[in-house]
């Protein structure tokens, strides 16, 4: 069995640990608004893996129906982009689906937006 890994980060910032994986925002702490998610997808060996189809979504905890969903562009060396607007303040999670030759798996990530 492979071992996967993702990291989560906005293109402007700083990183804030949120469970095991950190996510990267500007400003810090994340605030309500546009932003620019910048996955890194790995392999257990920490190589990247390229090629991927990588489909992201986040969610409100606290508030129901307050989401988006799409997916995300291919970077090069294992980065993937999408936009995302958090429009409400709160606790999000990050939900990435990672799918590639037989590959499927799945990461929660979650954090704060101000």
């Amino acid at each position: 069995m492979r071992r996967f890994r993702t990291a989560c980060c906005t293109s402007r910032g700083r990183i804030i640990e949120s469970g095991k994986y950190p996510v990267e925002t500007n400003p810090n702490p994340a605030m309500m608004g546009d932003m620019e998610l910048i996955l890194t997808i790995t392999d257990g060996d920490g190589k990247p893996i390229e090629g991927a189809t990588v489909d992201v979504s986040a969610d409100h905890t606290d508030m129901t129906g307050m989401g988006m969903s799409g997916l995300a562009t291919e970077q090069g060396e294992g980065r993937y982009s999408i936009n995302a607007n958090f429009s409400m303040s709160g606790n999000w999670k990050i939900t990435v689906y990672v799918r590639k030759d037989g590959l499927d798996y799945k990461e929660d990530i979650e954090f704060k937006v101000q």
